[in-house]
Formats: structure tokens, C-alpha cells, sequence
């Protein structure tokens, strides 16, 4: 306390609150996967979805299943299936 009775924090006359930021959404993440052999392990397990951009030669593995092309599904539209594996030339967006 100051002689004048003000409170000092670290040098500043304004006593501040960290402010909580939540996430409301129903996806919290993303990693974008370029032209590239991407495998979705350790702090990037447990994808919920995945948006193709752009196919190009891509091949897409879910968490439990055959692999399959990029190709196979529609540019720009969500798909509610987990990822492990995204490898080839295309632009594939994957949602946690």
C-alpha cells in the first residue's frame, strides 16, 4: 500500500483479471494439411471431422477403415469422420 492508501500491482494502479476464453463451438481446432504425409499422432489424435479444399492426388485414412481418395468426397464440405492419415499434393482441413 502507497502513502496515499492506493494498492500497487507491479507498478500499476489498475488491479486486472485474465480473461476466460471458452470455445462454444463444436470444433475447437484446426490443422491444415499441404501437399504433405501427415499421420495424426500424439497432440494431434482424436480428429472429429475434416473439410477437403482441394483434392489434387490426396488420400484420406479415417481412424477405423479403408483409406480414400480425396476425390471421392465434396470440395468444401464437412465430413464427421476422424482422421489418422492424410498424404498427397491436395488441401485438406482437419477439425478437433
Amino acid at each position: 500500500m502507497s502513502k496515499l492508501g492506493i494498492k500497487i500491482y507491479s507498478g500499476s494502479f489498475i488491479e486486472r483479471a485474465a480473461t476466460t476464453i471458452t470455445d462454444d463451438g463444436k470444433y475447437g481446432r484446426i490443422k491444415t494439411t499441404t501437399a504433405e504425409d501427415f499421420y495424426a499422432t500424439g497432440s494431434f489424435m482424436g480428429s472429429r471431422a475434416f473439410i477437403v479444399q482441394s483434392a489434387g492426388n490426396t488420400v484420406i485414412t479415417p481412424g477405423v477403415g479403408d483409406s480414400v481418395a480425396a476425390s471421392n468426397f465434396t470440395a468444401k464440405t464437412t465430413y464427421d469422420i476422424g482422421v489418422k492419415r492424410v498424404s498427397g499434393s491436395g488441401v485438406v482441413h482437419i477439425l478437433y
